[in-house]
């Protein structure tokens, strides 16, 4: 009887034992399973206080219907900052992206390290009047070759017009850039074309020509960059109308866009030489108003270049320069 009751006694114990053991699984189980609801209703609150607000309305300049980013193009990494950030997508709703209109301001190659003028040493100019000045006031481009033509358009070039160069003589510009093969190419043709309305549509077209004749003489080594129509006083665009601010930058916000689809460097002289009302600045201004000052006017031109350069790691940075080596 003793031992059947101490067995009994025993048995009863392990079980309750069991019972507790159980009942304490239980209990840390839940406890888990509150804390982990915890965490993820803080984790959600803050989710909700951090995400950006949708725009009530969309900003300016932007064009609906397209579903990813238009990629950056090459050279244009370090960008001004307030449009790299506003460029892509802003705001992302099931099936509607809205990124930044695809403009000048995008496709325009940005400040970068200066570079010394023995960088033009394989470079070669052309263009018309405006380039002519180079050779004409004795403007240092470290041995550049400068094909200037005074009265040339882009027509000149595509239909191997013979031009005059005023110590070359006379000579076709397809044919002198064929002979030297030059690494990199400046073009700054329009002002001629462009002097009176309704010109437009013409020159655009020949000017994609020339890309492409220029592509296939000069190779696909050479960089291309393609400078926009600088502006002029507004007393010479009184008289020649397609010279007008407004025109000037509707034509070169397509040939931006031209330069771009060529895989050509787009560069706004602009920058450089326009004031706040969108014209020549008189600083920078030949009496005509057209054409540049020997100093002020091509000093602004060619350091503008120097310092909006494609990068290329060989490039002779000058001291002190973003990317001197």
């Amino acid at each position: 009887m003793g031992i059947s009751h101490e067995y009994d006694h025993a048995r009863r114990r392990s079980r309750q034992r069991s019972r507790y053991g159980k009942l304490k699984a239980l209990g840390a189980a839940a406890a888990i399973l509150l804390l982990s609801a915890a965490i993820t209703a803080i984790l959600e609150t803050a989710r909700q206080e951090t995400a950006p607000a949708l725009p009530e309305a969309l900003p300016a300049g932007t064009v609906e219907g397209i579903l990813a980013p238009l990629p950056m193009q090459p050279g244009q990494g370090g960008g001004a900052a307030a449009e790299v950030l506003a460029f892509g997508p802003n705001r992302q709703s099931p099936g509607a992206y809205t990124v930044r209109a695809y403009d000048s301001s995008v496709i325009r190659q940005p400040a970068a390290g200066q570079v010394d003028l023995a960088y033009f040493a394989d470079a070669a100019f052309l263009g018309d009047s405006l380039t002519v000045g180079f050779t004409d006031y004795d403007i240092n481009l470290g041995g550049a070759l400068v094909c200037g033509y005074i009265g040339a358009g882009p027509d000149t070039i595509v239909n191997r017009m013979t031009a005059t160069h005023m110590t070359r003589g006379d000579e076709v510009a397809l044919n002198v850039l064929a002979a030297a093969q030059p690494k990199k190419l400046y073009i700054l043709l329009g002002t001629n074309t462009l002097t009176t309305a309704g010109a437009e549509e013409r020159f655009l077209t020949y000017y994609g020509a020339m890309l492409d004749a220029l592509r296939e003489t000069l190779g696909e080594d050479c960089v291309i960059y393609v400078q926009s129509i600088p502006p002029v006083r507004p007393e010479a665009a009184a008289e020649r109308p397609g010279l007008a601010s407004d025109n000037l930058r509707n034509v070169n916000e397509q040939l931006a866009k031209l330069a771009d689809s060529k895989g050509c460097v787009y560069l706004d002289l602009w920058e450089a030489l326009a004031d706040g009302e969108g014209n020549l600045k008189a600083v920078c201004a030949a009496p005509d108003g057209v054409h540049l000052s020997a100093g002020n006017g091509y000093g602004a031109w060619v350091n503008y270049l120097r310092s909006h350069t494609l990068y290329a790691a060989g490039s002779p940075w000058t001291a002190g320069s973003a990317f001197a080596q």
